[in-house]
This record gives structure tokens, sequence and C-alpha cells, in this order.
């Protein structure tokens, strides 16, 4: 009796699922379907050469796409089958190429190009989400140590896996930007010329390509997200020089672009707009970077009890440096000796060994924030401070130093006599 109601749940259950697999079935068989006439309406309207190379991609994906369906596709396409149906859209490629007299090495080197730029297309999509994600897990772990106490194991940890993340967002944030880059690299390289010398076609088939893998929206996307991190986070002297030469380095590819999408984008208004956008991003993030610099370097000085006016370049930072440690070397105050070195003591071993003379002053000098001059000149003056503090020696310290002197001589003058003995 068991086995039975076993038997008849087991139908009922199959029965409950069949509708919904013959749906699933139905649509992965309507989508192969739809997918194959727009593949082989795209090759009856090809004009160049780089429009066979997309269909001949397209046709590459949709193999790839569906392989796995091939029973299901060979039974739903009878009397023809899955293969059938690729050797007819590669077949009336060829024929389209042939009308057009394509270039057979030519056509190959710019199908290579075409299936990078999938390639390319498909990681900057993904470092998109991923992006995303490690921008919302900074923002919760930033607020979950605000919430814990100081100086507690939880908050350590915490704080810890922030910068593990900070890390991996500023590397993938890099990794983007290059990629953007190298994808719009490729997608010209197709047409292995000027684009003043591009016949039309080309340029609109190339602004159908830039539209299709959203090269404007990721452009801007990724300027947008360079400035949220800056936002977010606090730069280390190690990290400035990092973020400057990114910025740099995106800033420089995009003068040698931007006068490519103009030629491509002659006389469409919107396209300039998103070059204009693109220009006021680029500008706003060299100043965010150097109001990034400023402010974090600011609350390094606080962190560390170094009372100087505040500062928002590289001028003013040296010069308040500067000032602070005249004043400490003058000692209006009459301060105290031991107290003057305490306050040394803390600079020299928090501060200067820590992030400042090791870090930051090297990076800002690097970066061209400040001089070599200057650096140099604030090496010097920490030098001098030090000179200032470090405790004299005594007058019996120098006694001491003349007797052993003395001892020891009189020691080898006794021993050589002993020699001669």
């Amino acid at each position: 009796m068991k086995s039975f109601i076993r038997f008849f749940v087991s139908l009922l259950i199959v029965a409950a699922l069949a509708p919904a697999q013959q749906k699933s079935d139905y649509a992965t068989v309507k989508r192969f379907q739809e997918l194959t006439k727009s593949i082989t309406k795209a090759t009856e309207e090809a004009k160049t050469v780089q429009e066979c190379a997309a269909v001949a991609a397209s046709i590459d994906e949709l193999g790839e796409e569906f392989r796995s369906e091939k029973p299901l596709l060979d039974k739903a396409l009878y009397p023809d089958d899955f293969l059938k149906t690729f050797d007819l859209l590669r077949g009336r490629l060829m024929i389209r190429q042939k009308d057009l007299g394509v270039i057979e090495s030519q056509f190959v080197r710019i199908s290579e190009l075409e299936t990078q730029v999938r390639e390319l297309s498909g990681q900057v999509e993904k470092l998109n989400g991923e992006n995303s994600k490690l921008m919302s897990e900074i923002e919760g772990l930033k607020g979950n140590i605000e919430k814990i106490g100081a100086e507690t194991a939880a908050r350590t940890t915490l704080t810890d896996s922030l910068k593990g993340v900070i890390t991996k967002l500023q590397q993938q944030l890099k990794d983007r930007d290059q990629l953007i880059f190298a994808l719009v690299d490729s997608l010209f390289l197709q047409y292995d010329k000027n684009v003043a010398d591009m016949k039309d076609v080309e340029k609109q088939g190339l602004s159908v390509k830039l539209e299709r893998h959203g090269v404007f929206s990721n452009i801007k996307r990724s300027l947008e997200d360079n400035l949220k991190f800056l936002e977010t986070t606090s730069l280390k002297g190690n990290d400035l020089v990092k973020v400057v030469q990114q910025q740099q380095r995106f800033q420089s590819q995009w003068k040698g672009l931007r006068p490519k999408f103009t030629a491509v984008y002659a006389g469409g208004k919107k396209k300039f707009t998103d070059v204009a956008d693109i220009d006021e991003l680029l500008i706003k993030w060299a100043a965010n970077v150097d109001l990034a610099t400023w402010r974090s370097l600011n609350q390094l000085m606080k962190d560390y009890g170094i009372t100087i006016k505040e500062f928002t370049n590289g001028q003013e930072f040296i010069t308040q440096l500067m000032a602070f440690i005249d004043e400490q070397i003058q000692n209006p105050k009459k301060d105290a000796d031991d107290v003057r070195l305490k306050l040394f003591l803390n600079f020299e071993e928090n501060l200067w060994k820590g992030e400042l003379g090791s870090s930051w002053i090297p990076a800002l000098a690097e970066v061209g924030k400040i001089t070599v001059e200057q650096k140099n000149e604030i090496t010097a003056k920490v030098d001098q401070w030090k000179s200032e503090v470090s405790p004299a020696a005594s007058w019996l310290t120098y006694v001491l130093i003349l007797l052993g002197v003395a001892l020891v001589v009189l020691i080898a003058v006794r021993y050589f006599q002993k020699g001669k003995k």
C-alpha cells in the first residue's frame, strides 16, 4: 500500500512539473529561433567587413549559449537540427562576404578584435557589479565600526576587514579603467584608419558598437565610482601615489580618445553633451584627489597631537609644518627639556618614522604636490629639531671619558714596559 502511495505521489509531482518543463522548453526554442532570425537579418543588412565580423561573433556566442540544449533543439528543429542551423548561418555569412568583396585575412583579424571587444565588455560589466557590492560593503563596515567602542577586538577586526575591502576596490577600479580603454582601442582598431578618413557608413557602424557596449556610460560610471571612492575612504601616503597616477593615466587616455569620439559623433548633440560631462567629471576628480589628500593629511596631524593650522595645498603644508618645528626649536614657552624631548620623540617615533616621513613626504614629492627641495628642507628641519632637544652631554660625562682614555693609555704603557723586561 505504501509503495502504491509513493508511486501515486511521484506521478502527481511529475504531472505538476510537466507543464512548467514544457513551458521552459518552449521558451528556449523560441529564444533560439528569434536569435537565429536576428542574425540572419544582420547578415543580409551587413555593409562592411566590421559588420560581418560582428555577425560571426554573434553566431559563435549563439552556439556557446545553446550548446547544452542541443538534444532539445534537434527535436524542435526537425527536419533540420542544431548543427545544420549553424551551417546555414555561416553559409549565408560567407555569401554576404563574397558579395561585399571582403578579404579573408582582414575578416579574420577583425573577427578576433570583435571577439576581444565582447570579452572585454563582459569583464567590464562583471566588475561594475562587483564594485557596487564592494562600495556597499564599505558603507556597512564603516557604520558597524562607528557603533563599536574604541580599542576593542571587534573594532580591530572590522577595521582590518575594511582595509582589505578598500584595497580590493581600489585595485578593481583601476582594472576596470584599463578594461574600458582596452575595449575602446579594440573597437577603433577594427577600422585600421583615422576617424577623419572613415566613410559615413563606417562611422555609423562604429557609433552603434560604442552604444551597444555602453562605452560612454561606462566611462562616466568609472569616473563617478572613483569620486565616490575618494569620498568614502581616507588616503594613506602610498594610496595617494596610486590614486594620482590612476587619475593622470585616465585623463591622458581620455585626451587621446576625445577627438576620435568628437569626429565619430559630429553633429550629434547628445554625444557632445556626454563628452562635456566626462570633461567635467575629470576636472572634479582631479580636484577631489587634491581635497582628499589634504583632508587625510590634516587628520593625520590631529591624530598624533600635532597642532598646526589647516592647509589646502603643498606650499601651505610645508609652511605650517616648518613654522611648528621652528617654534619647538626656539621654545618661546620656555618648556622644560624633558617636555620638549617627549614631544619630539612622539613626533619622530609615531609620526615621522611612521606615515609622515616614510610615506607621505616621498609620495607628495613623487606626484608633484611638493618639490624635492621642499622635501629635503623639511627633512633637514626635523634633524635640526632633533639636535636641539637631544640631551647634551654633561661635564661629568666628559671627565669620565677623559679618565677612561687615560686609563687605557696607562695600561698600554705598562704592558709594553713589561714586554721589554
